[in-house]
């Protein structure tokens, strides 16, 4: 059998092609002329945790192979300080850093000069244990009670959860290569990091931004939007901390939670913070788990002539409002304030198979079918149906 270095290079590659990611890697360490062939590839996104056998080997990796990087992803665990047994709070300060050296080296950039891309995904198991001394100080109730800016603080210099948030942040901040931000599970509470000059203006480098919210519920079907400081940030400082300062993005994804859906006003709705101020260079947003509601028409009206593609494929209608929210719109109302606003939207992408914020069901959507139920936190709803929303679309004559 011939070897793999004697064939002719039109082959090998061809050969190369199906391998997959750990072959690669498998075969690069077996052979120096394979490493550098490999290694465009293989390095490109580095992966790495708070774990110090992790982060230091992830840093010994780029200290090498940086140049080829251009996407990073940390994804820190951690387990509560405290058994939800104790219910007492950490008798002692924090003293060092919670977040290793390594990893801190690893999200400054340092080594990475073609990094484009940073991924953060903070795993907390707040379902487990005590995450807080103030009012519960687990799951859902983590979010429970409100905080200026000496209590954050305070729960920094004790709390390991608080100080490797802030941490992170800080450490992020001083990157000077990052374009393109991915949260994944962000949890809505303040940090001391959002509130520096630094972590603003790494906000405002940023050319996309894709934000998945953290939801929860405690187990007996109360969901985090019954938690006021989880809704007090999530409509009011979400704008206040990101969108605020974000004057370079391109691409806004925002992925809510099914326990904690974004759009309207009223009891369990939490309001959309897409301030029409905000985000002057917007081209794309992309909405999932969200009310279409006035807060969206008047940023799409804000944004009329920047704003060419739209996805509100995994949104819903609040309906007549007979649930809870205060100013609901049918999805007949929105596309008509859409259509007077007349964007220069390019892409519009609506609608999907699925209803999502629904009540478990395999059933598919189906112009035949009947009403939607919809759940918000405690709350259950009739919404229109789709032979209302087709009719009424109809009685408007809009243009085709």
């Amino acid at each position: 059998m011939a070897s793999l270095t004697r064939l002719p290079q039109e082959l090998s590659l061809q050969v190369f092609s199906y391998l997959s990611l750990r072959d690669k890697v498998r075969l690069s360490a077996a052979n120096k002329d394979y490493r550098a062939l490999f290694a465009p590839e293989i390095f490109a996104t580095v992966t790495f945790t708070n774990d110090d056998r992790v982060a230091q080997s992830a840093l010994a990796a780029v200290k090498v192979y940086g140049k080829y990087t251009t996407r990073i992803e940390f994804g820190p665990e951690l387990i509560a300080q405290i058994s939800d047994e104790d219910r007492i709070s950490p008798e002692d300060k924090l003293t060092s850093p919670v977040l290793l050296p390594a990893a801190a080296e690893l999200l400054q950039g340092r080594h990475t000069p073609n990094l484009q891309a940073a991924q953060i995904h903070f795993d907390f198991e707040f379902d487990v244990d005590a995450w807080d001394d103030d009012g519960e100080g687990f799951s859902i109730y983590t979010f429970e009670e409100p905080e200026d800016e000496g209590r954050t603080r305070d729960k920094e210099e004790y709390w390991e959860w608080r100080a490797l948030m802030k941490e992170t942040w800080q450490a992020l901040s001083s990157n000077p290569h990052v374009k393109d931000l991915t949260i994944k599970e962000f949890v809505p509470r303040w940090t001391s990091a959002f509130r520096t000059d630094d972590f603003r203006s790494f906000l405002g480098r940023l050319e996309s931004a894709n934000l998945s919210i953290l939801g929860m519920d405690n187990g007996a079907g109360w969901k985090t939007n019954t938690v006021e400081c989880y809704v007090i940030f999530l409509a009011e400082d979400l704008d206040q901390v990101f969108f605020h300062h974000m004057h370079n993005l391109r691409y806004l994804a925002i992925h809510a939670s099914e326990e904690g859906p974004l759009g309207c006003e009223g009891l369990r709705h939490i309001p959309l913070a897409l301030k029409p101020d905000d985000l002057p260079a917007l081209h794309s947003l992309i909405l999932s788990n969200c009310f279409v509601g006035p807060e969206l028409v008047d940023f799409i009206r804000s944004h009329a002539q920047t704003l060419t593609s739209l996805d509100i494929g995994g949104c819903v209608s609040a309906g007549d409002g007979s649930g809870m929210a205060e100013n609901p719109l049918y999805w007949a109302e929105f596309f008509d304030q859409v259509h007077g606003i007349k964007p220069a939207l390019t892409e519009l992408i609506v609608g999907g198979a699925r209803a999502p914020l629904t009540l478990p069901t395999d059933r598919k959507y189906a112009c035949t079918e009947g009403p939607v139920f919809h759940t918000v936190g405690y709350i259950l709803y009739l919404s229109n149906s789709i032979d209302d929303i087709m009719g009424e679309l109809n009685a408007l004559e809009l243009p085709c």
